[in-house]
C-alpha cells in the first residue's frame, strides 16, 4: 500500500512559549508552528484551525510527520509504524547544508595474502579453496550412498554405475562448466556427442554435471523457527563469502545493491524485479568495490523477516558493511536502502554515505519544506538537520539525494552538452553517485559473460553456478589488480578451464570414415600425432603393420608401422600423415606428389 501521511500532536509546553519562539524566527520551531496555529496544554486543536491541515482518515492517530514502512516489502500492511518515542534524537530540518566532516581513509585496500605463483588456477583457489571442494565431494558421495541404500533402482539406472567422486574429478567438473560457457551448444547432451561436427576434442569426457549434489544435513523442518531455506548450499555460501572478505579489501568507495539469480521454479523466496535483466529469480544483496566491481560480501534474500525497530533493510546493510566501517569509506546506495537511521548510524561509525531518497522515509523533512516540482522547474531545495544534507532538484525527473559526504557544490562532469556544446555541470553528490553506484550492476553483467546456463528445476544448482561464476570473476579482478602480466576476462576463463580440466583415462579412439565429405572436419581440424603400432598381447608378430590409408591402392598394398590413434588408420610418417590431415582429397594429392618426386615414404617397407 502507499505510505499514509499522518500528523502527530506533541505537547511541548506552554503555547505562548511556542508563539514566542516562532516570532524570534527559531529554525527548530518554525516547521512545527507553520502547520498548526494554536495548541493547548491538553494537545487538542482549538476551533481556530490552520490554513492547511493534513488530510487523514477518521479514526487514525495523528502523528507529526510523514512516515513510511522501511523494510523488505514496502506494500506490507502488517508492518507497524514506529512509535514517537523512537524518533527522539533526530534534529529538525532547516534550510541550507552542513559541511561534512570527512574523515581520512585509513582502510587496507587490495590483496591481503601473499602468492607464490600467479596462474589463473592460483587466483581461483583463493576464492574456491580446496577445503570447499573437499566438502562438495564429501556431500556428493554421501548423498549417492544414501540413494543407493534407500532407493530401489531400475535395471538401467545410472546410479548402478556410480563411483565415488574425487577432488580432481570435481575440479574437472568445474573446468567443464567454464568450457560450456565458452563453447555454447544448444543441447546439453551434444557436449558428449560423437558426431564429427560437434566433437571438439580428441579426448572423450564422461564426467557429467548431474553428479554435482549438495545435501548437508538439515534437522529443522520447514516453517519452524531456525529453518534455513538455503541449507543445501549454506556451507558453500559461508565459505565463499569468508574468502571474498579475507582475500581482497575494497577501496575508499563501496556500493550495495541487489543481484538476481535467474530462476522460475517453485520457491518460497522467489522474487520479481522489473529493473533487472533477469526479472524473475533469487535476490542476492551484494556489497562491491566501486572501482573494481569486486564482490566483497553478499547475503541471500530468503523471505520476509520479522519486524525490527529500524526496518529489515537497515540490518542487512549493517551486516554487509560491518567488516569495512570505521576507516573513512563512503557507501553508495539507491532509494531502497536509504534511510535517516542508516545514514546516522554510519556517520557515528566514521563511515560516510550517499544515496537517492524516498520522501516518505521516516524522520524525513515535512512536506511543507519540499514543495512539488514540475518538469523544467529550476528550483533547488537544500535542507539539513545538522548531520545529513538533502539535495532536491529537477533533472529529467525529480532527483532527491541524501548525503553525509557532500555539500551543494557543483562540479564539471568532463562532458559537453551535444546541442549547446557547453560543459555539463552537476552537483558533486549526483556526479559521484553516478560514478560509483553501478558496481553491483557491473559485477552482475560480467558474471553473465560466458556463463553456464543449464536448464534445471533445482534452484540451488542455479544458485551454485551463479556463485561459482562470481568466484571466477573475483579471481579475475584480483589477477587484474595484482599480476604483472594481465589477462583479459575471456583469456583468463579459457586458461583457467585448461588448468581445471585434469586428464582422465584415455577414451576409445573415435572412428571416422576415410572418404571425404562432412566427416573430414575432425580429420582436418583436430590435433593428431603419429604413434608406433604396439603388438597385441600374445601375438607372434613383434612389429605389426597396417595398410596406409593414403598410398595403398586396390592393386598394390602398402603397409606402415605407424598409425594415427585418433583417426584409427595406418599412415606413413612422411608424407602420408601430413597429406591425410591437411588435404581434403589426400589420394589425389598423393598422386600429384609422386608425379613430381617419385620417392617412397620414409618408413615404407
Amino acid at each position: 500500500m502507499e505510505s499514509q501521511e499522518v500528523v502527530q500532536i506533541i505537547d511541548l509546553g506552554d503555547p505562548q512559549t511556542l508563539r514566542e519562539l516562532a516570532t524570534e524566527d527559531n529554525s527548530r520551531a518554525t516547521p512545527f508552528i507553520s502547520e498548526f496555529s494554536r495548541i493547548n496544554e491538553d494537545s487538542d486543536i482549538e476551533e481556530e484551525e490552520p490554513d492547511e491541515l493534513p488530510v487523514r482518515r477518521r479514526g487514525q492517530p495523528i502523528y507529526r510527520q510523514a512516515l513510511s514502512i522501511d523494510g523488505y516489502d514496502e506494500d506490507d500492511d502488517n508492518e507497524s509504524i514506529e512509535t514517537p518515542e523512537l524518533t527522539q534524537g533526530h534534529p529538525l530540518w532547516r534550510e541550507g547544508t552542513t559541511p561534512p566532516n570527512k574523515p581520512p581513509f585509513t582502510g587496507r585496500a587490495r590483496l591481503q595474502v601473499e602468492m607464490e605463483s600467479t596462474t589463473p588456477l592460483d587466483y581461483f583457489k583463493l576464492m574456491v579453496s580446496e577445503d570447499m571442494v573437499a566438502s562438495m565431494v564429501a556431500e556428493t558421495d554421501r548423498y549417492a550412498s544414501q540413494t543407493l541404500r534407500n532407493k530401489e533402482l531400475s535395471p538401467n539406472s545410472r546410479f548402478r554405475k556410480w563411483v565415488d567422486v574425487t577432488i580432481p574429478e570435481m575440479y574437472t567438473f568445474m573446468g567443464l562448466i567454464l568450457s560450456m560457457g565458452l563453447i555454447v551448444i544448444d543441447y546439453l547432451e551434444d557436449y558428449w556427442s560423437t558426431d564429427s561436427i560437434l566433437h571438439r576434442s580428441d579426448e572423450k569426457r564422461t564426467f557429467l554435471p548431474h553428479s554435482l549434489i549438495f545435501s548437508p544435513l538439515q534437522l529443522i523442518p520447514r516453517e519452524q523457527p531456525g529453518h534455513d531455506p538455503i541449507f543445501k548450499i549454506r556451507n558453500f555460501v559461508d565459505n565463499l563469502t569468508y574468502n571474498f572478505k579475507s582475500v581482497f579489501y575494497p577501496g575508499e568507495r563501496v556500493a550495495i545493491d541487489e543481484a538476481m539469480v535467474a530462476c522460475r521454479g517453485p520457491l518460497s523466496f522467489w522474487v520479481f524485479n522489473p529493473d533487472k535483466p533477469d526479472k524473475f529469480g533469487i535476490k542476492v544483496f551484494e556489497l562491491c568495490d566501486s572501482s573494481t566491481a569486486y564482490c566483497c560480501n553478499l547475503e541471500f534474500y530468503t523471505g520476509k523477516q520479522e519486524s525490527s525497530p529500524h526496518g529489515a533493510i537497515f540490518y542487512i546493510v549493517r551486516r554487509l558493511i560491518s567488516p569495512y566501517i570505521g576507516c573513512g569509506r563512503t557507501l553508495y546506495v539507491d532509494n531502497f536502502y536509504t534511510s535517516l537511521d542508516l545514514f546516522t548510524y554510519l556517520k557515528q561509525e566514521n563511515t560516510l554515505a550517499c544515496g537517492t531518497m524516498r520522501m516518505n522515509r521516516k524522520h524525513g523533512p515535512p512536506k511543507t519544506m519540499v514543495p512539488n516540482l514540475k518538469k523544467g522547474d529550476d528550483t533547488v531545495t537544500l535542507l539539513t538537520n545538522g548531520q545529513l544534507n538533502l539535495i532536491r532538484f529537477m533533472d529529467r525527473k525529480e532527483v532527491r539525494l541524501l548525503t553525509t559526504a557532500h555539500t551543494a557544490r557543483k562540479v564539471a562532469t568532463g562532458k559537453n552538452n551535444p546541442v549547446t556544446k557547453e560543459p555539463i555541470v552537476k552537483f558533486h553528490a549526483a556526479h559521484e553517485y553516478n560514478q560509483y553506484m553501478g558496481a553491483v550492476d557491473r559485477s552482475d553483467q560480467m558474471v553473465s559473460y560466458n556463463a553456464f546456463k543449464r536448464r534445471t528445476l533445482k534452484w540451488w544448482k542455479k544458485a551454485f553456478f551463479h556463485l561459482f561464476m562470481l568466484g571466477v570473476l573475483n579471481a579475475y579482478i584480483v589477477q587484474k589488480a595484482t599480476a604483472a602480466k594481465k589477462l583479459t576476462h575471456r583469456i583468463f576463463r579459457r586458461e583457467l578451464a585448461k588448468q581445471l580440466l585434469i586428464p582422465e583415462a584415455p577414451a576409445p579412439p573415435l572412428r571416422l570414415p576415410e572418404e571425404t565429405g562432412n566427416s573430414s572436419l575432425f580429420r582436418l581440424t583436430a590435433r593428431h600425432f603419429p604413434k608406433l603400432i604396439e603388438p597385441k598381447a600374445g601375438a607372434k608378430r613383434k612389429n605389426p603393420q597396417r595398410d596406409c590409408a593414403v598410398c595403398t591402392q586396390p592393386e598394390k598394398r602398402k603397409q606402415s608401422r605407424y598409425e594415427c590413434p585418433c583417426c584409427n588408420v595406418g599412415l606413413h610418417v612422411d608424407p602420408c600423415f601430413r597429406l591425410y590431415h591437411t588435404k581434403k582429397d589426400f589420394k589425389r594429392a598423393h598422386k600429384r606428389l609422386l608425379s613430381q618426386n617419385p620417392q617412397p615414404a620414409d618408413d615404407q617397407v
